[in-house]
């Protein structure tokens, strides 16, 4: 199963889909017909279909279906991409990982906007930094200015 007709990893695609679902790869090439599990089955075949190129045969042939399931499979998620938005991010999310691409989580915006928090307070010290500086150099140059001229500044 490692490398399935020398041009795709079937391995690979399972791993991710599994652990981006929270599914086994045994259910996944089960029989058992759960939403979740369909959904899997859905994916994978997608992801095969499309990544690596293959027929639909080919395709079905490796998690045993036949070939009528797989194009059944693809009218499926045409329809489910179009129409549904929790379906069309974990497809998304397991085709970004697939192909090694980042892919943003929920957990990600959360840390970038407590990032976010913390550039803007190190901004605002910077700031406060930054007119304490001016001001020191206005009080300096008024200094220079009056010793120019003989003048003290007390």
């Amino acid at each position: 199963m490692d490398n399935l007709f020398g041009t795709y990893k079937l391995e690979d695609v399972l791993n991710v889909v599994s652990e981006t679902m929270s599914v086994t790869k045994e259910a996944i090439l089960g029989t058992k017909r759960d939403r979740l599990l369909v959904d899997a089955r859905r994916i994978v075949m997608m992801i095969i279909l499309t990544e690596e190129s293959v027929s639909v045969s080919e395709a079905a042939r490796a998690i045993n279906k036949n070939h009528a399931t797989v194009i059944h499979y693809r009218r499926t998620h045409e329809a489910l991409y179009a129409s549904m938005p929790r379906y069309r991010n974990t497809y998304d999310i397991c085709l970004k990982k697939y192909k090694g691409e980042k892919h943003l989580t929920f957990q990600d915006f959360l840390d970038r906007g407590a990032e976010n928090s913390k550039l803007q307070e190190d901004l605002r010290g910077l700031q406060s930094e930054n007119a304490e500086l001016r001001y020191s150099i206005l009080k300096l140059e008024k200094k220079l200015s009056l010793d120019k001229y003989g003048l003290s500044w007390n």
